[in-house]
């Protein structure tokens, strides 16, 4: 008997792979040489074929159903959405698509398609369910057909637990902490954060503030430098003033999803009480009305962490955690930063894991990226939230003025351009003389002569000071040089990819012949996956450094007496170059000076949400190298993710 054939896949990453597809789906061989299926997706449609319960030739709609409820997943969406599937596949499929005579794919009638997947059902193929779950329901059918989204019943459960979990939120305001200030801390929240503007308008951050106090489920959402973590840990002052005053002490958790953005939780946490204390001094307020020292100090000792951490990971269990629904982590309030960079079954495992009386705190910028696992669970929260009909209706506030900017600013406006689809407004910006905040190098190809000496005099200056100071072994110098600028591609390879400009990166560093050795002196590492041994986190950035004439590796660590925490590169296991890194992986940072390479008009990877991310890593300075053709295909394509999480909030 025929086992199957072998076929040539080409993938999203650029490379070929060989793929074998057993005879009982051989329905599939077509969309594994067109490069969209690959062996993840086959194997399981095999497994679910060989149960005995499909017949090849009969349940071809069924089995190519499981194929791409799967490949849904893998490409970041929490199910396939019949409807728009085709549009998601034309979207996520490899260039070859854009060479002519390649064939467009050919997709069953919907109604038909629809039609054997609630037949299956009298198999225990499929469960079809009409609304999300109220409790989430485990069985043994692998799909979940639900209105025309085809769910793998992981996912299914994962967007039934959060929206059973908010809605559940959204119903009730019984609080840990009471929604009430004695006089002094309520005093304080006024010159903390006032209710009215000095021009009378309403204060949005000090609306903010009242949300989260009121709430015990708020979303601060809104652009960068519109003040989200500034208003809400100024609220925390005042309320971690009353708890003092009344005796009692506030139990506080801040998280983030990755190390590098709990850093800057941390950052921005301490800033806010070093600028507390200079109003204070400033403004002459009597002692009685200031936040105490005691205060002071217990804001600055809190340790955000990543959610994974906070959450108690289980070594032998990835999706698992040792808190839950039935071992709730112990705090009154619990604030999620960069939330949009959270996926969906993570947020369910958080959800699940905070109890009911706390305060639920989700704070990031919607318009961003969306997590680069799967779904897109704030955009979705948010949508709901914003609707008048829907049970989160009221718990969700939008900043829209901006204070990290200059209201002038060429970067603001860019992303304003970007985020609110205004075309001709982002190019006009693009084409108008170089300032100190934009630069742009018009250009089909990056490496091309010109664009090489636009972006090595933005970055050569930044890494060679870095590459002086860690031979000198000035570790927080050198890690102060690179932290300055970045490189920023959709890409991971070719000449629009971070592995070519990680190639440059050390040209311009090292000259032509590059570096001596792997670990050489001012080599930028980023870290890529969670490393609970050394204590460090998917997304923190260090630097190689010499000590005593040995390389050594330089992360920054806030507890450290020096600032810098010292470990041997040979320890490190999942590390990468980065004098550029992916823009997926630069959500939560920030740098005065970015490079953003955009991709070609053709790539599969152009996005609205994907350029906004990268214009607002910038603080100083821009410099757009690409096509406008790239940088009007990717504002007019939002991000599409399969998702019926916004639909089950809504009801």
């Amino acid at each position: 008997m025929n086992e199957g054939i072998t076929i040539e896949s080409a993938r999203n990453n650029g490379g070929l792979v060989d793929v074998l597809v057993p005879d009982e789906v051989a329905c599939l061989a077509r969309l594994v040489d067109a490069g969209v299926l690959g062996a993840a997706e086959v194997h399981l449609a095999a497994w679910v074929a060989r149960c005995g319960l499909l017949h090849a030739t009969d349940d071809e709609p069924v089995i190519l159903g499981v194929a791409m409820a799967c490949w849904a997943a893998l490409h970041g969406h929490a199910c396939a959405d019949l409807d728009h599937l085709a549009l998601a596949v034309e979207r996520e499929r490899p260039a070859r698509q854009y060479l002519d005579g390649e064939p467009a794919l050919v997709w069953p009638d919907t109604d038909r398609w629809l039609a054997s997947l609630r037949a299956a059902a009298e198999r225990g193929l499929v469960r079809v369910v009409g609304n999300a779950d109220t409790e989430p329901v485990l069985d043994s059918a692998p799909l979940v057909l639900c209105g025309r989204r085809l769910y793998l019943q992981r996912h299914w459960v994962d967007e039934c637990t959060v929206a059973a979990s908010l809605r559940a939120r959204a119903g009730t305001d019984v609080l840990s902490v009471p929604a009430t200030l004695g006089d002094r801390a309520a005093r304080l929240l006024e010159r903390l954060l006032p209710a009215s503007e000095p021009d009378g308008s309403v204060n949005q951050q000090r609306l903010a503030a009242d949300l989260v106090f009121r709430r015990n489920l708020a979303l601060v959402v809104g652009g960068p430098g519109t003040g989200k973590t500034y208003s809400v840990a100024r609220l925390l002052m005042a309320m971690m003033s009353d708890a003092e005053d009344r005796g009692e002490q506030l139990r506080i958790a801040l998280a983030a999803p990755t190390g590098k953005a709990a850093a800057r939780l941390t950052e921005t946490i301490r800033a806010a009480v070093a600028r507390v204390e200079s109003e204070e001094e400033r403004l002459a307020v009597p002692v009685s009305d200031r936040l105490t020292d005691s205060v002071k100090g217990a804001l600055i000792a809190l340790e955000p962490s990543t959610i994974h951490r906070l959450l108690g990971p289980l070594p032998t269990r990835r999706q698992r955690f040792a808190h839950h629904a039935t071992n709730p982590i112990p705090f009154d309030i619990v604030l999620i930063d960069e939330t949009s960079m959270v996926s969906t079954p993570l947020i369910a495992r958080l959800v699940e894991a905070v109890p009911p009386t706390a305060r639920l705190v989700l704070i990031g910028d919607p318009d961003q990226l969306e997590s680069v696992e799967l779904g897109a669970a704030l955009g979705d929260i948010v949508v709901a939230a914003e609707d008048p009909l829907s049970p989160l209706a009221g718990h969700a506030v939008r900043l829209q003025r901006g204070h990290r900017f200059e209201h002038d600013s060429p970067i603001a406006l860019l992303a304003d351009s970007v985020r609110e689809q205004r075309v001709d407004d982002a190019l006009a910006l693009l084409r108008s003389p170089p300032t100190e905040g934009l630069t742009f190098s018009p250009t089909e190809h990056p490496s091309s002569e010109g664009s090489l000496a636009v972006i090595k005099s933005v970055v050569a200056p930044a890494l060679e000071a870095a590459r002086d100071a860690a031979v000198a072994g000035d570790a927080s110098a050198a890690l102060d040089a690179l932290a300055g600028v970045r490189v920023l591609c959709a890409h991971r390879l070719g000449e629009f990819g971070v592995a070519h400009w990680n190639e440059w990166g050390e040209r311009w560093t090292y000259g032509a012949k590059g570096a001596p050795t792997v670990w050489y002196p001012g080599r930028p590492l980023l870290i890529t996956r969670n490393d609970f041994r050394l204590g460090l986190a998917n997304g923190d950035t260090g630097v190689v450094v010499l000590v005593d004439g040995r390389p050594q590796a330089a992360f920054a660590d806030a507890t450290a007496p020096s600032g810098v925490r010292l470990v041997d590169p040979v320890e490190l296991e999942d590390v990468d170059t980065a004098y550029a890194m992916t823009i997926h992986k630069s959500q939560g940072s920030e740098y005065d000076s970015v490079v953003l390479v955009l991709p070609p008009a053709s790539s599969p990877l152009i996005g609205r949400e994907l350029v906004y991310t990268a214009i607002t890593r910038a603080k100083r300075h821009l410099t757009v190298v690409g096509s406008e053709a790239a940088m009007r295909g990717c504002i007019n394509t939002p991000a599409r993710r399969m998702t019926g999480l916004a639909a089950s909030l809504a009801r």
